[in-house]
């Protein structure tokens, strides 16, 4: 009999055996004293610890109801250890666990709208991601096609309904192909922080 003890990770309660409690708390531990003198460095453990929720709760829709001991050593294998990262936040040459995940492998894409490049609904944006194109090639065909054919906005609609839009960084990553590890979580978030500060310095400028 294992003992069972609950857990809050980004806002989400979760039951948890003892022995995968204690592993992930000190992977934890170890991502939080990587990033703890990081500039943005809390908001990189929010996104990392925002991933793991969703490997969690993808596991607990599938088949089971308590995040076990294999569950935990599953997301360090596919997020990878503070300790392969270079300083340049990229994955260093080190050795690595084996799994399913090899950084070697092409990340499957999944299809998202884009509402970091967006002029509408982020729908053109992210088919152009999704085929790794232009996404003013994507728009430009919108646009014919709309004169072409009047029912092109309808399909606009329906596609904007249908696709989800990229929320979380995972969610972004998987929209370009990358794959869900530390260092691109890190490194989608550092783009997102400059972003921010860009806009709030154009902000300043224009005041």
């Amino acid at each position: 009999m294992k003992k069972t003890l609950t857990a809050n990770i980004n806002g989400i309660v979760f039951h948890i055996d003892e022995d995968a409690y204690y592993k992930l708390s000190r992977y934890l531990e170890r991502i939080k004293a990587h990033f703890r003198h990081e500039h943005g460095g809390e908001e990189i453990v929010a996104g990392i610890e925002g991933r793991i929720a969703e490997m969690f709760q993808e596991r607990k829709k599938s088949h089971q109801q308590v995040v076990n001991i294999e569950d935990v050593r599953e997301v360090i294998t596919q997020l990878g250890e503070p300790a392969e990262m270079s300083d340049d936040g990229n994955e260093s040459t080190g050795r690595r666990e084996t799994s399913d995940y090899s950084s070697e492998d092409p990340a499957p894409k999944q299809l998202f709208r884009d509402p970091d490049n967006k002029y509408i609904g982020g729908v053109c944006s992210g088919l152009a991601a999704y085929f790794n194109i232009d996404p003013t090639w994507v728009r430009l065909l919108f646009v014919l096609l709309i004169f072409a054919a009047g029912s092109t906005i309808l399909a606009y609609i329906i596609l904007w309904i249908v696709i989800p839009k990229a929320i979380t960084t995972a969610d972004r990553l998987s929209m370009r192909g990358e794959r869900i590890n530390i260092s691109n979580i890190e490194k989608s978030i550092r783009e997102d922080l400059r972003d921010i500060k860009r806009n709030l310095e154009d902000l300043s400028k224009k005041a």
